[in-house]
């Protein structure tokens, strides 16, 4: 089969749209819905209570109507813990990540080479360089980066004298010619 090539930009794509059908391919349908769904069961507990209390002519006690808001909020959180570890571990499963690659910094950019990957990343493209307990962050974007990973460096001393390259090359590409 012979090669293919595209060219385009992915500045007027709609990323929203795009995460929002990812999400609902990839989380589940309780993820998606849970606390819409947690809030209906929580006006049913109440409206059940009411009539149940109509119903029977019993009179409950003051604090009877807080068991619900009560469960709700324990399930609510339940389901914010659950929702928080499905993502990290979706996250951090991805074969990409947990293949071993090699990171090289030159005056060029970032090369990243491994099994799964084989990436420039030209140093124009990166926004700022960022020394972090992880490893050495190169934010592309506000929230997007590029981590080389702490234990990747012989000693701290090493890390540090990679982000200040970094700084260099990023200023040399921003220089005015």
């Amino acid at each position: 089969m012979a090669d293919l090539s595209f060219t385009g930009t992915v500045s007027g794509l709609n990323h929203a749209r795009i995460c929002g059908r990812l999400r609902k391919r990839h989380q589940p349908w309780l993820m998606r819905w849970g606390v819409l769904v947690c809030v209906g069961v929580y006006i049913v507990l109440l409206i059940l209570l009411v009539l149940i209390a109509n119903l029977t002519g019993m009179r409950l006690p003051s604090w009877s109507s807080y068991l619900p808001l009560a469960g709700l909020f324990a399930v609510l959180i339940g389901l914010v813990r659950w929702r928080r570890r499905h993502v990290w571990d979706s996250i951090r499963d991805a074969p990409i990540r947990s293949a071993p690659q090699q990171f090289d910094l030159t005056p060029e950019g970032l090369h990243i080479r491994g099994d799964l990957i084989e990436s420039l990343i030209r140093w124009p493209a990166v926004l700022d360089v960022i020394e972090d307990p992880e490893g050495l962050l190169l934010l592309t974007g506000q929230m997007e980066y590029i981590v080389i990973p702490t234990p990747a460096f012989a000693d701290p001393d090493a890390l540090r004298a990679a982000k200040a390259a970094c700084e260099d090359w990023i200023k040399a590409t921003r220089a005015p010619i």
